[in-house]
């Protein structure tokens, strides 16, 4: 497994990132351990837990299972999320504190925020998230769907105050799903020198052939679902042409660009878990093929929307 750095912190990651809201929850315990040993065992070191609303026992389920597994702390990195469900009344630094309770840890390696809601100030967000990091509870920060010209803000906020500024955005990014960030967001990427974690690079699995996922899958953005379903039989061709699995294929597209860090992905088996680290190689090994194969792919009505806009309902009263 090859790893990459966030951005230009010292955070060093897998290639490959395990999570999403569903993958430690619906699992025995059991299927649980094994799969975050297989994952262990083949250099996937890079976790992404959370505490989800509908699914609120992630992180106490992710702190026993690798526990279980028998792994140290410098054997994996953490990425965990903050939310604004309470906030402003619930500070960042407090829910930190409630978070790292609950995932039995001392400190995370990138702490993910939340795009702003209206009305949010940028500057005291990132003052917030720093004084995290300042004092050891993260190791780094990053974005959630943060639009570019808020990620730019807070880099030049964080450059011009000798503190941390993003190490990461969060953002979905996948062979239908490219414009965004290559166009969008690749400017302030190159500027800050952040790195993208991709998310949903398999739309739910409907990339991989399962054309209607069972499982509740991320928010469909600019209303393109039913065209990717179209696309998806030229994926399968195109991945059947190179003899990969369409799971491999979107993988390793995904990581032949230089500005993906890692890569989110939430399989629960290990024979699934283990095809999926197998796209790493192949994107080092054929990644011309792959990009040349995935030509034409991508649907560029991906724009930016919610939730890269601040089109969301104000949480509380919080203004600058």
């Amino acid at each position: 497994m090859n790893t990459a750095r966030l951005g230009t912190t010292d955070v060093e990651v897998s290639r490959l990132s395990l999570g999403s809201w569903y993958t430690y929850s619906r699992l025995s315990f059991e299927a649980g351990v094994e799969l975050v040993r297989t994952a262990l065992d083949n250099g996937l070191t890079f976790f992404d837990v959370a505490y989800y609303r509908n699914s609120p026992h992630t992180e106490l389920i992710f702190s026993r299972l690798i526990r279980e597994a028998g792994a140290k702390r410098d054997d994996y990195q953490i990425a965990e999320k903050l939310w604004y469900f309470s906030y402003p009344e619930e500070t960042l630094s407090d829910q930190a504190n409630r978070m790292l309770r609950r995932i039995d840890e001392e400190f995370v390696d990138t702490l993910i925020i939340e795009h702003p809601r209206p009305g949010m100030s940028v500057e005291k967000l990132v003052d917030e998230i720093t004084e995290i990091v300042a004092d050891g509870r993260a190791r780094s920060w990053g974005a959630l769907n943060w639009i570019p010209e808020d990620l730019m803000r807070a880099h030049e906020h964080a450059t011009a105050n000798g503190v941390e500024g993003p190490a990461l955005a969060q953002l979905k990014y996948s062979i239908v799903r490219r414009n965004v960030v290559e166009e969008q967001y690749r400017q302030v990427v190159e500027q800050t020198g952040m790195s993208i974690h991709a998310s949903d690079t398999m739309e739910g699995g409907i990339l991989a052939g399962v054309l209607n996922p069972e499982r509740h899958i991320g928010i469909d953005v600019g209303d393109i679902r039913e065209q990717i379903k179209n696309t998806v039989p030229k994926i399968l061709e195109a991945a059947k042409s190179l003899d990969i699995t369409p799971a491999q294929f979107s993988l390793a597209w995904c990581l032949t660009n230089p500005q993906v860090a890692s890569l989110l992905f939430g399989a629960t088996r290990p024979e699934r878990l283990l095809e999926n680290i197998e796209a790493v190689r192949i994107a080092t090994k054929h990644g011309a093929e792959i990009r040349a194969a995935a030509e034409g792919l991508g649907i560029d009505a991906h724009a930016l929307d919610a939730p890269y806009t601040h089109d969301r309902p104000l949480i509380g009263d919080y203004v600058a």
